[in-house]
């Protein structure tokens, strides 16, 4: 295998059981890489109790993913049950987003009424692994001497807490700059040679304004997750103690942040010139897609599992029914392409992000079994005919190669209240875009509530 897998692979090996890493990569010498047990504390992995199952064991998925992806997703649970009898996955939505998923797993903990596998996202690994419901990845990878050198390291250490791997299976995700080529090209600009940094963004923004192509060439919803990623990719953390990898962490690291500021300052003068389209954050809703379906806008910032979405959307075959706010739109004809995440000094400076998925412990053995099998995604002929015969395909190669670009020991924050501190860091964008807060203010209300959720977090537990 010799390289990674997005989404469309992961639910490939969901679905056939997978507790494996998704995706491939240089090995290194890390203890733990070879599945050596690595604490003797963790719980039993029942690998083999599926054998002495009498009938057909039920799988139930929960996940919270929309438009392509969940149209992907549903349908490859169809396919894999009619293809065998011993195993059969019920896949429930729990929402259209992770935020809605954690509320609802959250609400559930309590009664143990949980499913087997719970989909989600990187930001959650501290959480789940606190919340005490769940099995770690550690404990099958013990159980069945996975070795686990070939796969991509800082996937790794991103979700190992204490030298545990948590969850059973992990995709690589990153963000992308989707961009108009025919608005490049009236601007006069290379559409060969998308902007790679901030400031080479709002130039290409300047230069599209001034053609008087589009009135606000940039839209954006206003997610934490570009703050993170700007972060994380200029070295800089969000909260102490390494970012929470050294100790839990105790405070955010946002007003004494030379910068958190500088990323503040430039979307609010992005803003401040007409430069910008800042679209509050609402679950469900598409409306940066509709802005570039419509022509009102020539570049956006996504995540790489959106590709498949948005090429669907280009292509005039994205059901929109369901998504708030998606009326029908023809985005037929518009040339859009993608580039790397545009950094503040450098192309395709990131952290790990994307798609997780927790085995639980509620379950029957006989169940975790069935959600354990470890199967190669890589090696299924759809993922790799996607990547090579598809724009969406070829899009996410170059989110893959990013992966390539984060450092292992720093691959971004580890975090209890993580979700909380999403939520403090977009509210502060919208305080200050939206409401007209100072960068320097928004930071300190956005550093006051990320403080209050770390305080009540250690104070309450999960």
């Amino acid at each position: 295998m010799t390289r990674r897998l997005p989404v469309l692979a992961l639910l490939l090996a969901v679905l056939v059981g997978a507790t494996a890493l998704a995706g491939c990569g240089g090995g290194d010498d890390d203890p733990g890489s070879a599945g050596e047990a690595v604490t003797a504390d963790l719980p039993p992995c029942p690998l083999d109790a599926l054998e002495g199952a009498t009938g057909p064991v039920e799988v139930v998925v929960w996940y919270a993913l929309q438009a392509k992806q969940e149209e992907t997703f549903q349908q490859l649970a169809q396919e894999y049950n009619a293809s065998q009898d011993r195993v059969q996955v019920r896949v429930e939505s729990q929402g259209a987003s992770d935020t809605e998923l954690l509320r609802k797993f959250t609400a559930a903990v309590p009664s143990r009424q949980l499913p087997a596998l719970v989909g989600g996202n990187a930001s959650m690994t501290q959480l789940m692994a606190d919340s005490g419901v769940v099995l770690p990845a550690q404990s099958c990878v013990d159980a069945s001497g996975t070795d686990l050198s070939p796969f991509v390291a800082s996937m790794r250490t991103a979700n190992t807490i204490d030298g545990v791997l948590w969850p059973s299976a992990v995709s690589p995700s990153s963000m992308l700059l989707y961009y108009n080529r025919d608005h490049f090209l009236r601007a006069g600009l290379d559409p060969e040679q998308p902007p790679g940094t901030l400031a080479e963004l709002r130039a290409a923004a300047e230069a599209i304004k001034a053609a008087g192509i589009v009135e606000k060439p940039f839209v954006q919803e206003l997610r934490s997750v570009q703050i993170e990623y700007l972060l994380t990719g200029a070295g800089s953390t969000l909260v102490d103690n390494d970012n929470g990898r050294s100790a839990p962490a105790t405070r955010a690291t946002l007003t004494d942040n030379p910068t958190a500021l500088e990323i503040f300052e430039w979307f609010a003068d992005m803003q401040a010139d007409g430069l910008l389209n800042a679209i509050p954050l609402a679950e469900g809703r598409v409306d940066q897609y509709l802005a570039m379906a419509s022509g009102q806008a020539s570049m956006l910032i996504e995540p790489s599992g959106s590709a498949t979405s948005i090429e669907a959307f280009l292509g005039g075959t994205l059901d929109t029914e369901g998504l708030d706010g998606a009326a029908p739109a023809d985005a037929r004809g518009l040339d859009i392409d993608a580039g790397p995440f545009p950094g503040l000094e450098a192309p395709g400076r990131t952290q790990v992000s994307g798609p997780v998925w927790f085995l639980t412990s509620t379950t029957p053995p006989e169940v975790q079994a069935a959600a354990s099998y470890r199967a190669a995604a890589a090696d299924t002929p759809e993922a790799q005919t996607f990547f090579e015969s598809s724009m969406a395909g070829q899009w996410l190669e170059i989110a893959n190669d990013q992966m390539d670009d984060i450092d292992p020991d720093f691959p971004g924050p580890l975090l209890g209240p993580y979700d909380e501190a999403r939520t403090a860091l977009s509210d502060a964008l919208a305080a200050m875009l939206i409401e007209g807060l100072s960068p320097a203010d928004a930071l300190a209300r956005a550093q006051q509530e990320i403080d209050t959720a770390i305080e009540a977090y250690a104070a309450g537990g999960f």
